[in-house]
Protein backbone atom coordinates (compact mmCIF):
# COMPACT_ATOMS: atom_id res chain seq x y z
CA UNK A 1 0.00 0.00 0.00
CA UNK A 2 1.17 3.41 -0.93
CA UNK A 3 0.08 7.16 -0.54
CA UNK A 4 0.17 10.14 -1.89
CA UNK A 5 -1.44 13.05 -1.67
CA UNK A 6 -3.30 12.03 1.55
CA UNK A 7 -4.66 9.29 -0.21
CA UNK A 8 -3.62 5.33 0.26
CA UNK A 9 -3.79 3.40 -3.02
CA UNK A 10 -3.23 -0.12 -2.75
CA UNK A 11 -0.64 -1.27 -5.57
CA UNK A 12 -0.24 -5.19 -6.69
CA UNK A 13 2.54 -6.91 -5.62
CA UNK A 14 3.77 -9.09 -8.83
CA UNK A 15 5.73 -12.22 -8.23
CA UNK A 16 8.28 -13.00 -10.88
CA UNK A 17 8.52 -16.42 -12.32
CA UNK A 18 11.77 -15.65 -13.65
CA UNK A 19 13.61 -13.46 -11.13
CA UNK A 20 16.93 -13.47 -13.61
CA UNK A 21 14.78 -11.52 -16.54
CA UNK A 22 15.20 -7.64 -16.28
CA UNK A 23 12.15 -5.30 -16.23
CA UNK A 24 10.78 -4.31 -19.77
CA UNK A 25 11.74 -0.13 -20.45
CA UNK A 26 8.67 1.95 -19.12
CA UNK A 27 5.72 1.97 -21.16
CA UNK A 28 3.21 4.11 -18.98
CA UNK A 29 1.18 6.60 -21.05
CA UNK A 30 2.80 10.28 -21.36
CA UNK A 31 1.83 12.99 -18.75
CA UNK A 32 -0.58 14.55 -21.13
CA UNK A 33 -2.47 13.55 -24.26
CA UNK A 34 -0.63 14.68 -27.38
CA UNK A 35 -4.03 14.94 -29.38
CA UNK A 36 -5.00 17.82 -26.88
CA UNK A 37 -4.25 21.56 -27.29
CA UNK A 38 -2.01 22.96 -24.35
CA UNK A 39 -3.90 26.09 -22.83
CA UNK A 40 -3.16 28.66 -19.92
CA UNK A 41 -5.17 29.03 -17.49
CA UNK A 42 -6.90 32.44 -18.63
CA UNK A 43 -7.36 30.81 -21.85
CA UNK A 44 -9.46 27.82 -20.06
CA UNK A 45 -11.47 30.82 -18.31
CA UNK A 46 -12.43 32.06 -21.55
CA UNK A 47 -13.42 28.99 -23.58
CA UNK A 48 -15.28 28.15 -20.55
CA UNK A 49 -17.43 31.58 -20.76
CA UNK A 50 -17.68 31.09 -23.93
CA UNK A 51 -19.26 27.66 -24.03
CA UNK A 52 -20.04 26.34 -21.00
CA UNK A 53 -23.75 25.31 -20.83
CA UNK A 54 -24.84 26.26 -17.05
CA UNK A 55 -23.45 29.56 -17.72
CA UNK A 56 -25.60 30.16 -21.34
CA UNK A 57 -28.45 29.22 -19.22
CA UNK A 58 -28.19 31.73 -16.83
CA UNK A 59 -27.51 34.01 -18.97
CA UNK A 60 -30.29 33.29 -21.49
CA UNK A 61 -32.32 33.65 -18.09
CA UNK A 62 -31.16 37.34 -17.61
CA UNK A 63 -32.15 37.88 -21.17
CA UNK A 64 -35.76 36.84 -20.51
CA UNK A 65 -36.22 38.54 -17.33
CA UNK A 66 -35.27 41.41 -19.33
CA UNK A 67 -37.76 41.32 -21.93
CA UNK A 68 -40.32 40.53 -19.76
CA UNK A 69 -39.31 44.02 -18.17
CA UNK A 70 -39.53 45.37 -21.51
CA UNK A 71 -43.43 44.44 -21.21
CA UNK A 72 -43.46 46.46 -17.65
CA UNK A 73 -42.85 50.12 -19.62
CA UNK A 74 -45.22 49.25 -22.74
CA UNK A 75 -47.94 49.86 -20.12
CA UNK A 76 -47.20 53.81 -20.44
CA UNK A 77 -47.44 53.72 -24.13
CA UNK A 78 -49.89 54.27 -26.31
CA UNK A 79 -52.59 51.10 -27.24
CA UNK A 80 -53.48 52.23 -30.71
CA UNK A 81 -55.55 49.75 -33.36
CA UNK A 82 -57.37 49.80 -36.54
CA UNK A 83 -60.04 47.72 -37.52
CA UNK A 84 -62.27 47.76 -41.12
CA UNK A 85 -65.67 45.78 -42.34
CA UNK A 86 -67.39 45.19 -45.46
CA UNK A 87 -71.34 44.42 -44.98
CA UNK A 88 -73.66 43.70 -47.77
CA UNK A 89 -77.27 43.24 -46.55
CA UNK A 90 -80.71 42.56 -48.31
CA UNK A 91 -82.43 45.16 -46.77
CA UNK A 92 -81.29 48.35 -47.12
CA UNK A 93 -82.43 50.99 -44.72
CA UNK A 94 -83.55 53.87 -46.31
CA UNK A 95 -85.00 57.41 -44.73
CA UNK A 96 -87.67 58.91 -47.57
CA UNK A 97 -88.14 62.60 -46.93
CA UNK A 98 -90.62 62.15 -49.89
CA UNK A 99 -93.09 59.60 -48.97
CA UNK A 100 -93.43 61.48 -45.32
CA UNK A 101 -93.94 64.59 -46.88
CA UNK A 102 -96.89 63.29 -49.03
CA UNK A 103 -98.10 61.17 -46.01
CA UNK A 104 -98.36 64.74 -43.97
CA UNK A 105 -99.85 66.66 -46.74
CA UNK A 106 -102.35 63.90 -47.57
CA UNK A 107 -103.67 64.04 -43.71
CA UNK A 108 -103.82 67.73 -43.34
CA UNK A 109 -104.14 69.32 -46.82
CA UNK A 110 -105.25 72.30 -45.66
CA UNK A 111 -102.58 73.21 -42.93
CA UNK A 112 -99.14 70.94 -45.38
CA UNK A 113 -100.01 71.72 -48.69
CA UNK A 114 -97.62 69.56 -51.02
CA UNK A 115 -94.83 71.67 -51.67
CA UNK A 116 -91.25 71.07 -53.66
CA UNK A 117 -88.39 70.01 -51.12
CA UNK A 118 -85.94 72.29 -50.98
CA UNK A 119 -82.68 72.43 -53.50
CA UNK A 120 -79.47 70.33 -52.36
CA UNK A 121 -82.48 68.39 -49.69
CA UNK A 122 -81.95 64.77 -51.06
CA UNK A 123 -85.60 63.07 -50.81
CA UNK A 124 -83.98 59.49 -49.81
CA UNK A 125 -81.37 59.36 -46.92
CA UNK A 126 -79.78 56.06 -46.71
CA UNK A 127 -79.10 54.76 -43.39
CA UNK A 128 -77.60 51.65 -44.05
CA UNK A 129 -76.83 50.87 -47.62
CA UNK A 130 -77.31 47.16 -49.45
CA UNK A 131 -73.05 47.85 -49.54
CA UNK A 132 -71.62 48.99 -46.97
CA UNK A 133 -68.02 49.99 -45.69
CA UNK A 134 -67.06 50.96 -41.99
CA UNK A 135 -63.80 51.23 -40.62
CA UNK A 136 -62.63 52.57 -37.30
CA UNK A 137 -59.24 54.12 -35.73
CA UNK A 138 -58.73 54.00 -31.87
CA UNK A 139 -56.11 55.52 -29.26
CA UNK A 140 -56.16 54.73 -25.81
CA UNK A 141 -53.25 56.32 -23.42
CA UNK A 142 -53.06 55.70 -20.03
CA UNK A 143 -52.42 59.31 -18.96
CA UNK A 144 -51.92 58.08 -14.90
CA UNK A 145 -52.09 54.32 -12.86
CA UNK A 146 -50.71 53.44 -9.67
CA UNK A 147 -49.17 50.90 -11.58
CA UNK A 148 -46.46 53.46 -12.88
CA UNK A 149 -44.79 53.50 -9.10
CA UNK A 150 -43.74 49.48 -10.10
CA UNK A 151 -41.98 51.17 -13.38
CA UNK A 152 -39.01 51.86 -11.44
CA UNK A 153 -38.60 48.23 -10.22
CA UNK A 154 -38.41 46.75 -13.27
CA UNK A 155 -34.16 47.88 -13.56
CA UNK A 156 -33.25 46.97 -10.56
CA UNK A 157 -34.95 43.45 -11.29
CA UNK A 158 -33.14 43.40 -14.72
CA UNK A 159 -30.00 44.39 -13.08
CA UNK A 160 -30.29 41.36 -10.25
CA UNK A 161 -30.84 38.87 -13.07
CA UNK A 162 -27.76 40.14 -15.12
CA UNK A 163 -25.66 39.87 -11.46
CA UNK A 164 -27.05 36.17 -11.00
CA UNK A 165 -25.93 35.42 -14.58
CA UNK A 166 -22.26 36.80 -13.46
CA UNK A 167 -22.46 34.94 -9.92
CA UNK A 168 -23.19 31.92 -12.30
CA UNK A 169 -20.55 32.20 -14.66
CA UNK A 170 -18.08 32.74 -11.66
CA UNK A 171 -18.65 29.49 -10.01
CA UNK A 172 -18.36 28.33 -13.46
CA UNK A 173 -14.57 29.52 -13.46
CA UNK A 174 -14.01 28.47 -10.27
CA UNK A 175 -14.85 25.46 -10.85
CA UNK A 176 -12.62 24.88 -14.25
CA UNK A 177 -9.70 26.64 -12.39
CA UNK A 178 -9.93 23.64 -9.35
CA UNK A 179 -9.86 21.10 -12.06
CA UNK A 180 -7.43 22.78 -14.29
CA UNK A 181 -5.04 23.39 -11.34
CA UNK A 182 -5.72 20.09 -9.96
CA UNK A 183 -4.76 18.40 -13.39
CA UNK A 184 -1.50 20.35 -13.10
CA UNK A 185 -0.61 19.27 -9.84
CA UNK A 186 -1.36 15.52 -10.89
CA UNK A 187 1.04 15.67 -14.01
CA UNK A 188 3.53 16.28 -11.58
CA UNK A 189 2.81 13.86 -9.44
CA UNK A 190 2.90 11.63 -12.59
CA UNK A 191 6.62 13.72 -13.19
CA UNK A 192 7.65 11.90 -9.91
CA UNK A 193 6.37 9.10 -10.40
CA UNK A 194 8.45 8.71 -13.91
CA UNK A 195 11.47 9.59 -11.80
CA UNK A 196 10.44 6.46 -9.34
CA UNK A 197 10.19 4.55 -11.71
CA UNK A 198 13.59 5.23 -13.74
CA UNK A 199 15.08 4.76 -10.11
CA UNK A 200 13.54 1.51 -9.53
CA UNK A 201 14.47 -0.02 -13.09
CA UNK A 202 18.82 1.58 -11.77
CA UNK A 203 17.89 -0.29 -8.82
CA UNK A 204 17.26 -3.19 -10.93
CA UNK A 205 19.78 -3.18 -12.57
CA UNK A 206 22.26 -2.62 -9.99
CA UNK A 207 20.88 -5.44 -7.81
CA UNK A 208 20.81 -7.61 -11.32
CA UNK A 209 24.64 -7.78 -11.40
CA UNK A 210 25.42 -8.02 -8.45
CA UNK A 211 23.41 -11.47 -8.34
CA UNK A 212 25.08 -12.31 -11.49
CA UNK A 213 28.13 -12.08 -9.18
CA UNK A 214 26.99 -13.85 -6.52
CA UNK A 215 27.29 -11.05 -3.88
CA UNK A 216 23.46 -10.79 -3.47
CA UNK A 217 20.85 -13.38 -3.01
CA UNK A 218 17.80 -13.79 -5.29
CA UNK A 219 15.09 -12.28 -2.54
CA UNK A 220 17.26 -8.29 -3.34
CA UNK A 221 15.98 -8.96 -6.74
CA UNK A 222 12.66 -9.96 -6.19
CA UNK A 223 12.27 -6.54 -4.26
CA UNK A 224 13.66 -4.53 -6.55
CA UNK A 225 11.22 -6.06 -9.40
CA UNK A 226 8.69 -5.76 -7.06
CA UNK A 227 9.46 -1.84 -6.46
CA UNK A 228 9.76 -1.44 -10.51
CA UNK A 229 6.00 -2.93 -10.95
CA UNK A 230 4.57 -0.78 -8.13
CA UNK A 231 5.97 2.37 -10.10
CA UNK A 232 4.17 1.46 -12.68
CA UNK A 233 0.76 0.55 -11.14
CA UNK A 234 0.95 4.12 -10.21
CA UNK A 235 1.69 5.49 -13.18
CA UNK A 236 -1.78 3.47 -14.45
CA UNK A 237 -3.58 4.78 -12.14
CA UNK A 238 -2.24 8.39 -12.70
CA UNK A 239 -2.90 8.18 -16.38
CA UNK A 240 -6.31 6.66 -15.75
CA UNK A 241 -7.48 9.45 -13.31
CA UNK A 242 -5.57 12.34 -15.62
CA UNK A 243 -7.98 11.27 -18.65
CA UNK A 244 -11.03 11.44 -16.74
CA UNK A 245 -10.24 14.70 -15.07
CA UNK A 246 -9.21 15.45 -19.09
CA UNK A 247 -12.32 14.62 -20.16
CA UNK A 248 -14.62 16.40 -17.30
CA UNK A 249 -12.62 19.26 -18.35
CA UNK A 250 -13.62 19.29 -21.74
CA UNK A 251 -16.91 18.77 -20.77
CA UNK A 252 -17.17 22.16 -19.31
CA UNK A 253 -14.91 24.57 -21.62
CA UNK A 254 -16.24 22.83 -24.85
CA UNK A 255 -12.99 22.03 -26.61
CA UNK A 256 -10.34 19.34 -26.13
CA UNK A 257 -7.65 20.92 -23.62
CA UNK A 258 -5.14 19.93 -21.22
CA UNK A 259 -3.26 22.01 -18.90
CA UNK A 260 0.39 23.54 -19.12
CA UNK A 261 2.86 20.79 -17.60
CA UNK A 262 3.93 23.73 -14.91
CA UNK A 263 1.88 24.61 -12.30
CA UNK A 264 0.57 27.78 -13.20
CA UNK A 265 -1.91 30.48 -12.11
CA UNK A 266 -3.35 33.29 -12.80
CA UNK A 267 -0.66 36.40 -13.26
CA UNK A 268 -0.71 40.15 -11.65
CA UNK A 269 -3.10 39.22 -8.71
CA UNK A 270 -3.07 40.83 -5.40
CA UNK A 271 -5.43 40.53 -2.75
CA UNK A 272 -8.03 43.33 -1.76
CA UNK A 273 -7.57 44.92 1.94
CA UNK A 274 -10.22 44.01 4.32
CA UNK A 275 -10.52 47.49 5.51
CA UNK A 276 -12.16 48.20 1.60
CA UNK A 277 -14.79 45.25 2.23
CA UNK A 278 -13.68 43.39 -1.31
CA UNK A 279 -16.66 40.92 -0.36
CA UNK A 280 -19.06 43.30 -1.37
CA UNK A 281 -18.58 43.30 -5.11
CA UNK A 282 -19.57 40.09 -4.61
CA UNK A 283 -21.94 39.32 -7.63
CA UNK A 284 -24.56 37.33 -5.22
CA UNK A 285 -24.19 40.29 -2.86
CA UNK A 286 -24.43 43.22 -5.31
CA UNK A 287 -27.54 41.07 -6.94
CA UNK A 288 -29.34 40.23 -3.92
CA UNK A 289 -28.92 44.54 -3.14
CA UNK A 290 -30.53 44.79 -6.47
CA UNK A 291 -33.59 42.44 -5.50
CA UNK A 292 -34.08 44.60 -1.95
CA UNK A 293 -34.13 47.87 -4.30
CA UNK A 294 -36.94 46.40 -6.28
CA UNK A 295 -38.88 45.24 -3.27
CA UNK A 296 -39.14 48.83 -2.04
CA UNK A 297 -40.74 49.66 -5.18
CA UNK A 298 -43.43 47.50 -4.56
CA UNK A 299 -44.20 48.46 -1.32
CA UNK A 300 -44.63 52.57 -2.12
CA UNK A 301 -46.50 50.72 -5.06
CA UNK A 302 -48.87 49.05 -2.46
CA UNK A 303 -49.06 52.46 -0.07
CA UNK A 304 -50.49 54.19 -3.40
CA UNK A 305 -52.81 51.78 -4.86
CA UNK A 306 -55.86 54.46 -3.89
CA UNK A 307 -54.78 56.87 -6.29
CA UNK A 308 -57.65 57.20 -9.56
CA UNK A 309 -56.51 55.85 -12.75
CA UNK A 310 -56.77 57.97 -15.93
CA UNK A 311 -57.74 57.01 -19.35
CA UNK A 312 -57.54 59.41 -22.95
CA UNK A 313 -59.31 57.81 -25.28
CA UNK A 314 -59.62 58.72 -29.21
CA UNK A 315 -61.49 56.94 -31.80
CA UNK A 316 -62.18 58.32 -35.43
CA UNK A 317 -64.99 56.27 -37.61
CA UNK A 318 -65.13 55.76 -41.37
CA UNK A 319 -69.26 54.99 -42.41
CA UNK A 320 -69.54 55.14 -46.49
CA UNK A 321 -73.41 55.97 -45.03
CA UNK A 322 -73.44 59.39 -44.25
CA UNK A 323 -77.09 59.19 -43.07
CA UNK A 324 -78.05 62.20 -40.75
CA UNK A 325 -74.70 63.34 -40.11
CA UNK A 326 -73.52 64.52 -43.99
CA UNK A 327 -70.00 63.22 -43.65
CA UNK A 328 -68.52 59.73 -43.89
CA UNK A 329 -65.59 60.41 -41.49
CA UNK A 330 -66.52 61.16 -37.87
CA UNK A 331 -64.07 61.27 -34.42
CA UNK A 332 -65.15 60.99 -30.67
CA UNK A 333 -62.77 61.83 -27.88
CA UNK A 334 -63.16 60.96 -24.36
CA UNK A 335 -61.18 60.90 -20.42
CA UNK A 336 -61.99 58.09 -18.32
CA UNK A 337 -61.59 57.91 -14.56
CA UNK A 338 -61.62 55.38 -11.91
CA UNK A 339 -61.18 55.62 -8.60
CA UNK A 340 -60.69 52.79 -6.11
CA UNK A 341 -63.08 52.48 -3.15
CA UNK A 342 -62.83 49.66 -1.43
CA UNK A 343 -61.17 46.02 -2.98
CA UNK A 344 -62.37 43.79 -0.34
CA UNK A 345 -59.06 44.93 1.70
CA UNK A 346 -56.52 42.98 -1.35
CA UNK A 347 -54.44 45.83 -1.51
CA UNK A 348 -54.06 45.89 2.44
CA UNK A 349 -53.30 42.26 2.29
CA UNK A 350 -50.88 42.92 -0.39
CA UNK A 351 -48.91 45.26 1.17
CA UNK A 352 -48.13 43.42 4.37
CA UNK A 353 -47.40 40.79 1.95
CA UNK A 354 -44.75 42.86 0.28
CA UNK A 355 -43.22 44.51 3.44
CA UNK A 356 -43.17 40.89 4.46
CA UNK A 357 -40.95 40.07 1.75
CA UNK A 358 -38.73 43.16 2.36
CA UNK A 359 -37.80 42.57 4.95
CA UNK A 360 -36.85 39.24 4.19
CA UNK A 361 -34.76 40.48 1.35
CA UNK A 362 -32.86 42.58 3.58
CA UNK A 363 -32.18 39.65 5.91
CA UNK A 364 -31.08 37.78 3.28
CA UNK A 365 -28.59 40.71 1.82
CA UNK A 366 -27.52 40.57 5.41
CA UNK A 367 -26.76 37.10 5.40
CA UNK A 368 -25.31 37.36 1.60
CA UNK A 369 -22.83 40.34 3.34
CA UNK A 370 -21.91 37.62 6.24
CA UNK A 371 -21.38 34.94 4.18
CA UNK A 372 -19.42 36.53 1.65
CA UNK A 373 -16.85 38.02 4.53
CA UNK A 374 -16.74 34.63 5.98
CA UNK A 375 -15.54 32.84 2.84
CA UNK A 376 -13.33 35.94 2.27
CA UNK A 377 -11.38 35.62 5.49
CA UNK A 378 -11.28 31.78 5.10
CA UNK A 379 -9.72 32.42 1.70
CA UNK A 380 -7.07 34.56 2.84
CA UNK A 381 -6.51 32.46 6.28
CA UNK A 382 -6.44 29.22 3.70
CA UNK A 383 -3.61 31.08 1.47
CA UNK A 384 -1.46 31.73 4.37
CA UNK A 385 -1.57 28.56 5.28
CA UNK A 386 -0.68 27.17 1.78
CA UNK A 387 2.36 29.28 1.09
CA UNK A 388 3.79 27.99 5.01
CA UNK A 389 2.68 24.53 3.57
CA UNK A 390 4.75 24.52 0.18
CA UNK A 391 7.72 25.99 1.77
CA UNK A 392 7.56 23.36 4.04
CA UNK A 393 6.98 20.76 1.09
CA UNK A 394 9.84 22.33 -0.61
CA UNK A 395 12.19 21.75 2.04
CA UNK A 396 11.37 18.26 2.92
CA UNK A 397 11.65 17.15 -0.82
CA UNK A 398 15.18 18.61 -0.90
CA UNK A 399 16.38 16.91 2.08
CA UNK A 400 14.75 13.45 0.78
CA UNK A 401 16.69 13.89 -2.48
CA UNK A 402 19.75 14.59 -0.51
CA UNK A 403 19.40 11.73 1.31
CA UNK A 404 18.57 9.59 -1.61
CA UNK A 405 21.93 10.77 -3.35
CA UNK A 406 23.49 9.62 0.25
CA UNK A 407 22.12 6.42 0.76
CA UNK A 408 22.50 5.33 -2.78
CA UNK A 409 26.50 5.64 -2.42
CA UNK A 410 26.57 3.95 0.99
CA UNK A 411 24.38 1.33 -0.86
CA UNK A 412 27.78 1.08 -3.08
CA UNK A 413 29.65 1.07 -0.98
CA UNK A 414 28.06 -1.47 1.32
CA UNK A 415 27.55 0.59 3.94
CA UNK A 416 23.40 0.54 3.49
CA UNK A 417 20.89 -2.44 3.22
CA UNK A 418 18.24 -2.73 0.36
CA UNK A 419 15.55 -2.15 2.81
CA UNK A 420 17.32 1.64 3.86
CA UNK A 421 17.56 2.27 0.00
CA UNK A 422 13.57 1.27 -0.80
CA UNK A 423 12.89 3.48 2.38
CA UNK A 424 14.29 6.35 0.92
CA UNK A 425 13.27 5.97 -2.50
CA UNK A 426 10.02 5.72 -1.28
CA UNK A 427 10.36 8.79 1.15
CA UNK A 428 11.58 10.86 -2.26
CA UNK A 429 8.43 10.09 -4.25
CA UNK A 430 6.08 11.15 -1.21
CA UNK A 431 8.02 14.46 -0.90
CA UNK A 432 7.84 15.05 -4.30
CA UNK A 433 4.73 14.36 -4.62
CA UNK A 434 3.70 16.39 -1.73
CA UNK A 435 5.45 19.41 -3.54
CA UNK A 436 3.66 18.99 -6.74
CA UNK A 437 -0.07 18.95 -5.07
CA UNK A 438 0.92 21.53 -2.77
CA UNK A 439 1.94 23.88 -5.05
CA UNK A 440 -1.36 23.17 -7.21
CA UNK A 441 -3.32 23.95 -3.47
CA UNK A 442 -1.77 26.86 -3.32
CA UNK A 443 -2.59 28.35 -6.80
CA UNK A 444 -6.22 26.96 -5.66
CA UNK A 445 -6.15 29.29 -2.77
CA UNK A 446 -5.00 31.78 -4.88
CA UNK A 447 -7.82 31.11 -7.29
CA UNK A 448 -10.36 30.99 -4.63
CA UNK A 449 -9.38 34.51 -2.74
CA UNK A 450 -10.08 36.24 -6.08
CA UNK A 451 -13.20 34.44 -6.52
CA UNK A 452 -14.04 35.71 -2.87
CA UNK A 453 -13.60 39.36 -4.17
CA UNK A 454 -15.87 38.77 -6.85
CA UNK A 455 -13.08 38.89 -9.36
CA UNK A 456 -12.52 35.63 -11.05
CA UNK A 457 -14.20 36.93 -14.68
CA UNK A 458 -12.10 40.19 -14.52
CA UNK A 459 -8.41 38.35 -13.46
CA UNK A 460 -9.03 36.22 -16.52
CA UNK A 461 -9.61 39.23 -18.89
CA UNK A 462 -13.18 38.49 -19.08
CA UNK A 463 -15.43 42.00 -19.96
CA UNK A 464 -18.24 42.54 -17.41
Amino acid sequence: MRRFGGVFILLPVVALAEPLVPAEPPTAAPVAASSRRVVTLPEALKLAAENNFDYQAALANAQMVQGQASRVFGAVLPEITAGGQYVYTSAPAVFDLGSIAGINTAIWPDILPQRPLPAGIDARVPIVAANSVYGQVQIQQLLFTPMMFLLPAAKPGVAAAQLGAGEAREQVLLGVARLYLGLQGLQQIEAAAHDAETVALKRERDVMGQVAAGTQGEILLLRAQTETAQARGTLAQLAGTREGLLATLESLVGAAIRPEDTVTGLPNWQPGDEDSKPWEQLYVVKATAKGVEAQEWYVTYDTLQFLPTVVAGAKGNYNSNKGFVGTNWTYDFSIGVQIPLYDRGSRYAAKKEDEAKLRAAKAKLESERAKARSAWVTAKANLAAGEAALKQAEAQAGLAAKAQKQLDAAFQLGLATALELSDIDNKRFFAASQVAQVRAQLEVRKVEMIAAEGRLARAAGLDE
